[in-house]
Formats: C-alpha cells, structure tokens, sequence
C-alpha cells in the first residue's frame, strides 16, 4: 500500500535562490529539510499515534521569480540588495550594511511520501490535512515565508486500480508543472566517456568530474575555421564561424545541489563550539553538486520515480531519487518514458 501527502500550490515569498555553487532555484536540501521538520512537529504534536514517518518529498515548480535584475542588456544578472536594518535607530548618520543575499519568489507543490501506510477513517484524514496546513503556515521552506497552500490531500492505494487513480488524483493537484528529475547518472555516463576519449587521444590533459560538470551547466560555444583553398591549418587571421554546443544529453538539464561531503572527521558531541545543540555528533562539509533535469509533470509514470530521499554513506550526506528497493544500489540509472501531452491529458 502506498500513500502520499501532496501539498499543493504552496506560494512561498522570499526564499533562498543560492545553492551552492549555482542560483535559480533553491537547492533539494532545503525540501528534504521541510520535510524532516514537519514530521518531527506531526511526532511531537501527535506522540504515539502516528506511527508513519515522512521519509521523502518529490518537488514539482510551477511559478519562479527571482530577484534579479540587469544593468544592461546582454550583461550578467545581478541580485537585488537592501540595506538592512533599513533604519538605525543610534546612528542616523551612518549607512546600515548590505548583507549579499539571493532571494525570490516560487510556487511549488509537494509530494511527500509517508513509510507506510495509516489506517484512518474520513475524520482523522481531515483532521491530519488540517494539523498539516497549521503547521506549514509556521514553518519556512527555503528560508521563506509560506504565504498560502491550496490544498493538502493524504492520499492512498493499495490495489493496480487504486494506484492509477493515485497517479491521477496527483497530477490534477500538481498540474501545470514542471517536476525535478535527479540525473546523477548522466553525470557518471558523461565523465567516463571523457576518460575514454582521453585514453585513445594524446592529450595530456585528463578529464576531470568537475569539466564533466561544467558540460551540463555552462553555455559553450566553439569556432569552426573557414579555411581557405590551400590553407590547412588556420592562423590567427583566418575567420570562423561560431556554433552552439549542445549538451551532451537531451532534455532541459539544470546544475543541480544535491547535498554534502564531509571534509572533517566526525566530532563527539558538545566538542566544537557554538554547534546547535551539545547532544548531537557534527563534522564539517562542503556541497554537492549534480545534474537534474526539469520534465512536465504529465509525463511522469510513477510517483515514486520522482521523491527525493536521504541517502548516507560514510562521508556523503546525498538526496538521491531511486527506488525503495534499489537503496542499497548505486546505479542511479533512470529509463527514460515521455508521453505526449494530448494523451497524458486523457488519462483525466
């Protein structure tokens, strides 16, 4: 048996945009991390009678803003900066500070997944919906603000028919949208093939994870030589036309944060200072970075396909999407299946 809690339309005002190294869309920690937060508020609000944990959420986008502008055409964007405290209050005279900070605006719906399935009749359903949308409104996703839910719907199935309808019942909540796919895979597939170039060439130059990376994430440009008859080798006068370089896969792929690596050994308790509390063991670490992918919603098969879930090895802190029972997998290889609109339309 399956069951989802989808919130949806949720409009969150002010929200981080940076993750790492890259800004736009706030980093799958920050979900994973709401997540986390609202099961330990429904645990210690509802002590014992709830046994299910929430254990990953999916993330479907649908409106982003972020707070950025231009100088000029065709030059970098440039976050919006307030000076804060706008006013201070002892010094008048002096300029308040500006903090660097990225920030925008975004309605996103989320499908959280539930370990397993509660058995409640229609008032407890109702009940749990509600307690959730109260507990939302004072909690913050990304660093900002919930302004308003649509709906939160716990729903469930058990039989193939069931599920179907499951699937259903979740797009028309989170339809139009676009859903955020891990492609960690293509990654790993785009690396080892450049060191498979490197091998057969002469280059002395070898592949790194990080120019595999930059493949996905920058805008590349090469030049092709016009040479002329007789020419062939171009020099520096010789002239040429630039052209595009695709990605090296298909699809609207995005530099993803996908979560930690620890560079410190791990320290006991109370052992580093100013931590958040002195109970709880902490290392340092740096980010993560992966490839995601943005697909529409109505082209996904299987809700499970797209929940993001914690996932610990040793030093790596990963929000990866996989199947229940590939956890212990490291393939993160994922099928690709499109349907086209008209007839994802139909199964309403």
């Amino acid at each position: 048996m399956s069951q989802y809690l989808v919130l949806s339309k949720i409009n969150i005002q002010n929200a981080n945009s940076i993750a790492g190294l890259t800004w736009g869309f706030p980093a799958i920690t920050n979900f994973l991390g709401f997540t986390h937060a609202l099961n330990r508020k429904i645990s210690n609000k509802y002590e014992g009678e709830y046994e299910a944990e929430l254990t990953g959420c999916g993330v479907v986008s649908h409106v982003i803003n972020n707070k950025v502008y231009q100088a000029k055409p065709y030059a970098d964007f440039e976050f919006l900066q307030s000076k804060n405290p706008p006013v201070l209050s002892k010094h008048k005279n002096a300029s308040p500070p500006i903090i660097e900070e990225g920030k925008m605006n975004l309605t996103v719906s989320l499908v959280i997944e539930l370990s397993s399935s509660l058995a409640l009749t229609t008032d407890q359903i109702k009940k749990l919906e509600k307690t959730v949308l109260d507990l939302c409104y004072r909690m913050h996703i990304a660093g900002g603000t919930v302004l308003s839910i649509n709906n939160a719907k716990l729903l469930s199935a058990s039989t193939e028919e069931q599920h179907r309808n499951l699937h259903r019942q979740i797009k028309r909540l989170t339809m139009p949208g676009f859903v955020l796919l891990d492609r960690s895979a293509y990654l790993e597939e785009h690396y080892q093939m450049l060191l498979e170039e490197h091998e057969e060439s002469s280059s002395k130059e070898k592949p790194t994870p990080l120019g595999a990376w930059l493949d996905f994430s920058v805008l590349k440009f090469k030049a092709r030589p016009q040479l002329i008859e007789g020419q062939s080798e171009p020099d520096d006068k010789t002239p040429a036309d630039w052209e595009y370089v695709s990605k090296p896969k298909p699809g609207y792929l995005v530099p993803l944060m996908t979560g930690y690596k620890a560079i410190s050994e791990l320290y006991e308790a109370g052992e580093v200072l100013n931590t958040r509390d002195e109970t709880t063991p902490s290392r340092f670490v740096e980010a993560i970075h992966s490839v995601g992918e943005w697909k529409g919603m109505h082209s996904i098969q299987s809700i499970s396909d797209v929940i993001w879930r914690y996932h610990n090895d040793n030093e790596w802190y990963l929000c990866r999407q996989q199947n229940k029972k590939d956890n212990e997998k490291l393939d993160l290889r994922t099928q690709e299946q499109t349907l086209k609109l008209n007839e994802a339309l139909n199964l309403f």
